[in-house]
């Protein structure tokens, strides 16, 4: 968009989204995109639904990653980095006259910090902020009856293959592996994935098709297009 393009949406705008992924290795067979592409994706068909009442910000497409640290091609920021960022960004679009900031996470890893940097961004600056990670729009029945591990958004797995699958099957590596048991862990204990998983990924990705990624890609999109429009119409 030119600055004219966007001063022109203005006039519509009613809700401003920011994407949020990361950069890290998600097992042998996917790329480093994963999270970042998908987030993108499901937040732009949700607003090519809502236009022009929803503009998307460019991507925070690097996360708090440091347990993924131990593959090559991982990249982070210190959490305090990410917290920054999203805030500097919310500002800005206030700056600009938006209100309404929905954060869209795709990565499990920017929980914690994201939903810090959306608090912080509705206390400091007083905006209308929504903190939702996509995964969580797709009703709990869909997924049930398309994934046969149950793991989402896990890491890697029948879910994020199958969505690879059906979004950038050119960037995945021929060779899906199979189904892998994740050594014991204790929860809450903060480990780093290499502990928690054989070759840095979870589940079965050998499940993974095409077809059982539209599905889940598709709820998602009406997951987040519903969640916007009460957004708009009832937060003011």
């Amino acid at each position: 968009m030119t600055r004219v393009d966007f001063q022109k949406m203005l006039e519509t705008v009613k809700v401003a989204v920011i994407p949020t992924g990361s950069v890290e290795q998600h097992g042998p067979h996917l790329p480093l995109k994963v999270d970042s592409a998908n987030t993108v994706y499901v937040v732009g068909k949700a607003a090519e639904t809502l236009y022009p009442q929803v503009v998307i910000a460019p991507p925070v497409a690097v996360g708090f990653s440091p347990h993924h640290m131990g593959y090559p091609g991982t990249l982070t920021l210190r959490y305090e980095t990410f917290i920054n960022t999203v805030i500097d960004l919310c500002e800005s679009l206030k700056h600009h006259g938006i209100r309404r900031i929905a954060i869209v996470n795709g990565h499990a890893g920017n929980g914690a910090p994201g939903f810090l940097a959306a608090r912080r961004a509705r206390d400091e600056l007083g905006l209308k902020v929504l903190f939702i990670s996509y995964w969580s729009l797709i009703p709990r029945e869909v997924a049930a009856s398309v994934l046969k591990t149950g793991l989402i958004p896990g890491h890697a797995c029948e879910f994020e293959t199958s969505l690879a699958l059906a979004l950038y099957p050119e960037l995945m590596s021929e060779n899906i592996p199979g189904a892998v048991k994740a050594p014991w862990f204790m929860g809450g204990l903060i480990l780093d994935t290499e502990e928690v998983t054989g070759d840095g990924y979870e589940g079965d990705p050998s499940l993974a098709t095409r077809e059982k990624g539209v599905k889940l890609l598709a709820a998602a999109v009406d997951g987040l297009v519903s969640m916007l429009r009460e957004f708009i119409v009832k937060v003011e």
